[in-house]
């Protein structure tokens, strides 16, 4: 199991002149920190007009500033909203940072779930699946083939030849975030690898992965490339002192929980519920449920740490539980957020820490002595 870090840029309230740009130093910092511990890769959101949230609506320039910084780590962005982007745009920028990171980055795509990110850019909420897999079809074939060109009902280009090229061939793994069964089955279809929130819990994440490899079995990749592998995207704190996991870890996912309301009040403003296209309505109905919360009934944060399955909060042994049960049914990469809103920088270093010194060498030792184990029975056949 590899282990990474994601990051949305959560700036909580109230804020001074200085807390976006402290907050991305911070995660600048931490990042050089994580590669110092092990970690395998780092991953960053994109949201636009998500104030709190995510203050990350140009991922592409913060790992650009993380490849100058680290020499090792992967840089994911963790997904290009491709609905308000175009494929040349974001070929030509994702290959000058495969090029700027010496080969090492990682695209995710994805279509965001609500229209308040799309509207101000002109997107219709009824083409985003269209256009997220017309997207992902072209963006392989401009970095592989010498001279493009494509006639589709969303993006027509004419034969040009896109400069530059990528540097790991034949292109850069390609991932989808995937929420939805349609989302999961054409993301494999189209040869993607599979992002998967821990929200939904064991459950959720298993039918994700079962889907995922079933469909990939017929994949037709653009770029003759498919990505068959996997990751695990959770929220976590990690300490050595319970009290402080009960008290501080509980206040961070509480704080995310309501955050997540948050967002559900604010990402269906001025939408009309009979205009909401037909693969959208789990999307809506989802969220007009959560922005009434909490409802009677619903677990607290407390009980969502102490279920341990959702989020990765807890003592270093409680976290290795925690992955080892996605690991048993094939998770194969986890990214953590561990720079939670309100959690400060001490607080996120500590988690870093925590992993880098006892949740990391414990995989990393498992997958040793069962290379060796190999070997032996090889030696032994």
């Amino acid at each position: 199991m590899k282990f990474g870090l994601f990051y949305q840029i959560q700036v909580p309230k109230p804020w001074d002149e200085e807390s976006e740009a402290r907050r991305i130093w911070e995660a600048l910092d931490q990042i050089a920190y994580a590669e110092e511990m092990g970690y395998d890769s780092v991953w960053f959101s994109e949201h636009h007009f998500r104030p709190v949230w995510s203050h990350n609506s140009a991922p592409d320039l913060t790992l650009a500033a993380v490849s100058q910084r680290t020499s090792r780590i992967r840089l994911g962005v963790g997904v290009v909203l491709a609905p308000i982007h175009h494929p040349l745009h974001t070929a030509a920028r994702m290959a000058t940072l495969d090029i700027l990171s010496n080969g090492r980055v990682d695209v995710g795509l994805g279509r965001t779930g609500y229209p308040y990110q799309l509207t101000p850019y002109g997107t219709q909420l009824e083409d985003t699946r269209g256009m997220w897999e017309e997207f992902a079809q072209v963006l392989p074939r401009i970095w592989t083939e010498e001279i493009v060109s494509h006639e589709g009902r969303y993006y027509q280009i004419p034969p040009r030849q896109v400069l530059p090229k990528p540097l790991q061939k034949p292109h850069p793994p390609l991932w989808s975030a995937c929420s939805s069964d349609e989302t999961t089955r054409t993301a494999a279809e189209l040869g993607l690898g599979a992002l998967v929130g821990s929200e939904g819990g064991p459950d959720k994440v298993g039918d994700v992965l079962q889907l995922h490899q079933e469909m990939q079995k017929s994949a037709k990749p653009a770029g003759g490339m498919v990505n068959n592998h996997n990751a695990l995207m959770t929220a976590g704190f990690c300490h050595e002192d319970a009290k402080e996991i009960e008290g501080r870890g509980t206040e961070l996912i509480g704080w995310y929980m309501d955050q997540q309301r948050e967002r559900a009040r604010l990402v269906w403003q001025g939408v009309d519920p009979a205009t909401v296209p037909p693969d959208y309505q789990g999307y809506y109905e989802r969220d007009m449920k959560l922005a009434a919360g909490p409802h009677p009934g619903d677990a607290t944060a407390s009980e969502v740490v102490g279920r341990g399955t959702s989020f990765c909060v807890g003592t270093p042994d409680q976290c290795i539980k925690f992955f080892e049960s996605y690991e048993e049914m094939g998770i194969e990469q986890v990214f953590l957020l561990s720079a939670i809103g309100p959690a400060r920088h001490e607080e996120v270093m500590n988690t870093l820490s925590m992993f880098g010194k006892h949740v990391i060498p414990h995989f990393r030792a498992k997958e040793q002595a069962q290379a060796s184990s190999g070997i032996s029975s090889a030696a032994n056949d």
